[in-house]
C-alpha cells in the first residue's frame, strides 16, 4: 500500500504567496513636516523661522514585482491628493507677530524602486527614488496676502510591510521620508529673496490587488 504524503512525511507545507506580477491599489494616510525660511530681512532671532504642517492624504499606486525565491525586486509609482497644511507666526523686521505664513501640499507623488524579502504571506521591503510635491505658500509681508504655487522635485526613501490575506489581495503599511532641495523664492513686497528648505514625512496604509493569477495565494 502506498502511504499518502500526509502520512508519509507529515502535513503538507503551507503554500507560498506569489508576489510576481502587476498590482494596483489605493491608500490613505497622514503627513507632517516643516519648512525652514532664511531671509536677510529677518532679525537674527528669527532667522531661520519655521512653518510646521500636518494633515491627511489619499491616493493610489501602480507597480510590478519580480520574485526570485524569497527576494522581491519591484518598481512603483504613486500619487496622493494631499491636505497637509500648516502655518507659523513670526516677529521679524518686516513681518508682524500676527502674520500667518502658510505652507500646504496639495499633491504628492513618487516613482521608486523596491527591494524586499518575502516569507510566506508576508513581504517586508525598502524603497527609494524620486519625489514630486505641489506646494502652496502664502505669506502676509504686507496687508496684501501673497500666494505662491511651487512645483518641487526631490528624493524619497521608505520602508513597508505587506501581507497577502485574500486571493490576489494584500494590505500594507508604509513610511516615507521626502527630501526636497533648498530653493529660493523672490518676494514682490518687500523686495527680498528667501532660501527655503522642506522636509515631509508620510505614513500610508493601503490595499493592493495583484494580477498574477491564483497560484500560491491563500484561499
Amino acid at each position: 500500500m502506498i502511504a499518502s504524503p500526509v502520512l508519509a512525511g507529515g502535513p503538507l507545507p503551507a503554500p507560498i504567496a506569489s508576489w510576481t506580477g502587476f498590482y494596483a491599489g489605493v491608500h490613505g494616510g497622514w503627513g507632517w513636516g516643516k519648512s525652514e525660511f532664511r531671509d536677510p530681512n529677518n532679525s537674527s532671532a528669527n532667522n531661520p523661522f519655521f512653518a510646521y504642517y500636518n494633515g491627511p492624504l489619499a491616493g493610489g499606486q501602480l507597480g510590478y514585482n519580480w520574485q526570485q525565491g524569497n527576494y522581491i525586486l519591484g518598481a512603483e509609482i504613486d500619487g496622493s491628493w494631499s491636505f497637509v497644511k500648516g502655518n507659523t507666526s513670526s516677529n521679524t523686521g518686516t513681518i508682524s507677530s500676527s502674520t500667518n505664513n502658510g505652507v500646504g501640499y496639495t499633491g504628492l507623488a513618487t516613482a521608486t524602486g523596491r527591494l524586499g524579502y518575502a516569507s510566506g504571506q508576508w513581504l517586508a521591503y525598502a524603497k527609494g527614488g524620486a519625489a514630486y510635491a505641489r506646494m502652496e505658500l502664502s505669506s502676509k509681508f504686507t496687508a496684501q496676502l501673497t500666494n505662491y504655487n511651487r512645483e518641487l522635485f526631490g528624493a524619497v526613501g521608505g520602508v513597508g510591510l505587506e501581507v497577502a490575506f485574500l486571493r490576489n489581495v494584500s494590505a500594507r503599511v508604509e513610511y516615507n521620508a521626502i527630501f526636497l532641495p533648498a530653493e529660493t523664492l523672490h518676494w514682490v513686497s518687500p523686495d527680498t529673496t528667501s532660501e527655503i528648505k522642506h522636509f515631509v514625512q508620510v505614513v500610508k496604509a493601503g490595499i493592493n490587488v495583484r494580477f498574477n493569477g491564483d497560484d500560491g495565494l491563500p484561499r
